[in-house]
């Protein structure tokens, strides 16, 4: 399996930090998957979900009567981050665990101006893996650790670049 899917008890945990931020919000899912945060969004009442990812083929499947409300984008995150425009009051980030550097995906959500005022980035990496967002235009409102799995939840306003 290419993908390592969030497992329900994270995912339910995220959600219930989230509540009811989530109705009628602009989502964007980037390493995507399965789709299970996007989907999970829309089920919760999100008005549009935009996934991301190389490898699209679950979330495809997983996303069958939706399509009114999600859009699918193939391609590597890092060269399609620059290229989305609008404005996402929920960004998730679920990339292979320690293989990207949290800094240089925030920044280039910085960069491209992506998360709406007052929106949230919920990052989901490795406990393991360092987590800088020292010289992001975000900080870290809270943490949580189930397992392996670290979620972090950020909001603008870090210390600038």
């Amino acid at each position: 399996m290419s993908v390592r899917p969030t497992t329900d008890k994270v995912r339910n945990a995220v959600f219930s930090v989230l509540f009811d931020t989530v109705e009628g919000a602009h989502v964007l899912d980037l390493f995507c998957g399965t789709g299970s945060y996007g989907i999970e969004a829309i089920s919760r009442g999100a008005d549009k979900a935009v996934f991301v990812d190389t490898d699209v083929t679950f979330v495809k499947k997983n996303i069958k009567d939706m399509e009114d409300s999600t859009d699918i984008i193939k391609g590597d995150v890092i060269k399609i981050l620059p290229t989305l425009t609008g404005k996402f009051d929920v960004i998730f980030i679920d990339p292979p665990y320690g293989k990207y550097a949290p800094a240089e995906l925030l920044g280039m959500i910085a960069d491209g101006e992506l998360l709406a005022e007052g929106g949230t980035i919920v990052f989901e990496e490795s406990f393991r893996s360092p987590f800088d967002v020292a010289n992001t235009d975000f900080f870290i409102e809270n943490e949580k650790k189930y397992g392996d799995t670290k979620i972090y939840y950020l909001a603008a306003g870090g210390g600038g670049k």
